[in-house]
């Protein structure tokens, strides 16, 4: 299942799109500016996030290791419970920049 700021909605394969209900005309999704709003005015106020801090953690691994897929031209195996791709140490090395071209950025 898909789902994009627009507001459309993608479900695959047929067989589950058919055992969802009904689903609502798309609207426009959440303004990107508003969520970062919630997410500092949060920092400030120590209250949680409107999104689910663990649901987008793992979102976003998923984005990146699809990514890093994608810029290999090759299938990954991630394991999730170590954020680590098993037995490609190409792929595990794309996981971050290394620190000193992180802080030759930032000084810029």
């Amino acid at each position: 299942m898909e789902v994009g700021d627009s507001g459309g909605i993608e479900v695959g394969p047929a067989s589950l799109k058919s055992e969802l209900k009904a689903l609502a005309k798309p609207t426009l999704g959440l303004d990107v500016s508003a969520h970062a709003r919630n997410f500092f005015d949060c920092v400030k106020s120590r209250e949680e996030t409107a999104a689910n801090p663990r649901v987008m953690r793992h979102s976003h691994i998923a984005c990146h290791a699809a990514a890093l897929s994608w810029l290999l031209n090759r299938k990954l195996t991630i394991d999730p419970a170590k954020e680590t791709f098993i037995g490609d140490d190409e792929a595990n090395g794309l996981r971050s920049r290394p620190a000193r071209a992180l802080a030759e950025q930032v000084r810029l």
